[in-house]
């Protein structure tokens, strides 16, 4: 006999399957390499958004002020940032599974990449690319198994 919880949770599910974008039943993943697919060199805009360039202006501390305020944010309590990025240029082999080793979920010594990358790339509205180019879509960098349902993140070598 089927619960009523059972049958709502198949609706749930079922919802949620309907809503998932495009991109989770294409064929074809665009961003088969989370950050490193979207974080690139762009020639023909003249702009160059891989994570080096970026991680070397902060180890230099040349940070932006609106990526220094949410990295506060995300700070784990008692934490002082002072906007300089220790040198990790082994990380860029293996992003974002490297960066994992200093931002886990558990950090104090850093800010818990799960909470700054969702604050970098979810909140400022019109002022964020993720929101303008990506429209917010969580599966550019989360991967959906459509086997087994469990999500992963891919990690990999900037280009």
């Amino acid at each position: 006999m089927i619960s009523r919880l059972q049958v709502l949770a198949a609706s749930v599910i079922a919802t949620v399957l309907v809503a998932l974008p495009t991109m989770g039943v294409a064929a074809v993943d665009p961003y088969p390499n989370g950050c490193v697919s979207c974080h690139v060199l762009d020639k023909g805009k003249g702009v160059d958004d891989r994570l080096s360039v970026g991680l070397k202006e902060w180890t230099a501390g040349k940070i932006e002020p609106g990526l220094l305020a949410k990295s506060k944010a995300a700070a784990p309590a008692g934490l002082t940032l002072k906007g300089k990025h220790p040198v990790a240029d082994d990380s860029l082999q293996d992003i974002p599974g490297a960066c994992l080793d200093c931002h886990d979920a558990g950090s104090k010594k850093a800010p818990p990449f799960v909470r700054l990358l969702h604050l970098v790339h979810l909140a400022g509205g019109v002022n964020n690319a993720y929101v303008t180019t990506y429209k917010s879509d969580c599966m550019h960098c989360h991967k959906l198994n459509t086997q087994t349902g469990e999500w992963s993140m891919p990690s990999a070598p900037e280009k």
